[in-house]
């Protein structure tokens, strides 16, 4: 996905390239990771990558963001070099991610201290005035 993300833009790799690849990730990674969590580990996966894919070009969409912001004296080649140690500590994030799995997947057996049936939620009513629709006078 890091590499894919050179070449195509965020929502074609969510609607395109990981439903393709999503059946195959978690039969891949179900005897690593657990049945449950193979999923949530491999969407972990993906936000972590294609965050990477907003800080390169050619659709880094931050970098085209930081274009548009900044004063006319600053370069874009000097907007990309900034970009780079961010790229690294994504590639860290992603390394680290898997590397240990637990970061994503420790708290998905913790229990849950809330208990969701006594949970009520409320809205009041509040009750608006008509709207006054004025078109002004009828032209002649």
């Amino acid at each position: 996905i890091f590499f894919v993300a050179f070449f195509l833009d965020f929502f074609e790799i969510a609607f395109i390239i990981v439903p393709m690849i999503a059946p195959t990730a978690l039969k891949l990674l179900t005897p690593v990771v657990g049945a449950d969590a193979a999923l949530i580990w491999f969407g972990i996966m993906l936000c972590v990558n294609m965050q990477t894919s907003f800080l390169h070009p050619p659709f880094g969409f931050a970098l085209f963001y930081l274009r548009g912001v900044a004063p006319k004296e600053v370069k874009s080649s000097d907007i990309y070099w900034g970009a780079v140690p961010w790229i690294g500590l994504q590639a860290i994030m992603v390394a680290v991610v898997i590397a240990f799995p637990i970061t994503v997947t420790g708290l998905l057996d913790a229990p849950t201290k809330v208990d969701l049936d006594k949970i009520k939620i409320e809205i009041p009513e509040i009750e608006l005035p008509p709207p006054v629709l004025d078109f002004g006078q009828p032209k002649n």
